[in-house]
């Protein structure tokens, strides 16, 4: 298989529909990189489905475009479902998808899943369709262990022992940098050369550098200083450390600060965290500073960045930065801390810092040092801009797609990993 246009390809998404809304349940930056690449992928002609789990929240078959289909599977409840439940119905999905196929009478060259219960499945579907298998992780549970947040629970070793089959079974194993790359190899010993290290992108069209004063005037700012943190409301995003900073932050300089939570709770504890940080706020004294504005679409999302002074990103590990390298592409400087790959996207001193230590007095410092500075902010945003020409997904769907056509060419995946 040489050719784009005759390539069909079976992505699984389980856990997250792609036509969920990113930032609230269990939809995130996931969402947006399975939907993107699809529709990267359909302008060179190929052809895909994306399984996911029917919740009851979209047709059973949706047209995202003339070469990209979301196809819902019917394995539990018709209802959104706890993550940590989902594993129950694995074996329904693998039987509906394999349906659908010889229903549609359509085969696969490839099939490419997303997180670990994607993997799972794939697996199986990979071996019914005797195709080669491609797996991204996105996030990885021993070294979100690893870096858990206080009080917030563990992966289970349920997860911990699928990601370890998924790596087993998977012909090639895509990361998103090369510091994932060597957790694959050293935390879960997967073969050197079946990793492939290609990063994520953005979507040029949609995050801009725009007019910031007509987007602060839209969402009724003058001249306050607007903090941005976009992305689901739970425990290991660590949000708690930038609330706690903007109390430092408001006595030490000489305008109001405002800080938006643009994000929905997520999993079984998301609620309980979401009153958890109300709470804080307040005790804190400054709940009338920071709002909690709920998921926004995505396509709302830029007129946010381009609004904000900073966006904050202040996760206790990550495994790329979607909402950081979004604010980039729009000319929002960034502060984050130094966690997964958003050192690839926040170039330190020249486009936002990077905060090693979870010290509310030196976040707030970083960002006081940004917000003080019109020069710098201007010299920040210069550089964000320049640091997020470097990512597309045209980029990254070329280079998946080579690796695909090289994986339906070839008996040894080796030879397309180099």
């Amino acid at each position: 298989m040489t050719e784009g246009a005759r390539l069909r390809v079976a992505v699984v998404a389980y856990h997250a529909s792609p036509l969920a809304e990113p930032g609230a349940g269990d939809a995130g930056g996931m969402t947006v990189y399975v939907r993107s690449i699809a529709e990267e992928l359909a302008r060179s002609g190929v052809h895909t489905d994306i399984f996911t789990r029917a919740d009851g929240r979209a047709p059973r078959i949706y047209h995202l475009s003339q070469n990209v289909r979301v196809v819902a599977i019917e394995s539990g409840p018709r209802a959104p479902v706890d993550k940590e439940r989902q594993h129950e119905f694995i074996e329904d999905f693998v039987a509906g998808a394999r349906a659908f196929a010889a229903g549609q009478r359509v085969g696969y060259d490839i099939i490419h899943s997303h997180y670990w219960q994607s993997g799972v499945a794939a697996a199986r579907l990979a071996r019914a369709w005797n195709v080669p298998l491609v797996h991204s992780h996105h996030t990885l549970g021993r070294v979100k262990n690893a870096h858990l947040a206080p009080g917030d629970e563990p992966e289970s070793s349920r997860r911990l022992e699928g990601e370890a089959q998924v790596i087993a079974a998977a012909d090639v194993l895509v990361a998103s940098t090369d510091e994932e790359w060597k957790q694959l190899a050293c935390l879960y010993g997967a073969p050197q050369d079946r990793v492939k290290t290609l990063h994520p992108g953005v979507d040029h069209d949609l995050f801009t550098p725009g007019d910031r004063a007509a987007a602060r005037a839209s969402l009724g700012f003058a001249d306050e200083a607007v903090l941005l943190y976009v992305g689901r409301i739970q425990r290991l995003k660590g949000i708690d450390l930038a609330i706690e900073a903007v109390e430092e932050l408001v006595p030490a300089i000489e305008r109001p600060v405002r800080l938006l939570i643009a994000g929905g709770p997520s999993g079984p504890a998301g609620e309980l965290e979401l009153e958890r940080l109300r709470r804080l706020a307040r005790v804190r004294g400054v709940d009338s500073a920071v709002s909690f504005i709920g998921a926004q679409p995505h396509d709302r999302l830029p007129n946010y960045y381009r609004a904000a002074d900073a966006v904050v990103v202040c996760s206790h590990s990550e495994s790329f930065g979607l909402v950081g390298l979004e604010a980039h592409a729009c000319g929002t400087p960034v502060v984050a801390t130094a966690v997964g790959g958003l050192s690839y996207i926040v170039r330190e001193g020249e486009s936002g810092y990077l905060v090693s230590q979870r010290d509310p007095s030196v976040f707030a410092a970083r960002l006081k040092q940004l917000l003080s500075d019109d020069e710098l902010r201007r010299r920040f945003s210069a550089g964000a801009i320049e640091s997020a020409r470097t990512f597309s997904w045209t980029r990254t769907a070329r280079s998946l797609l080579e690796l695909y056509e090289c994986l339906s060419d070839e008996n040894l995946p080796e030879v397309c990993t180099c």
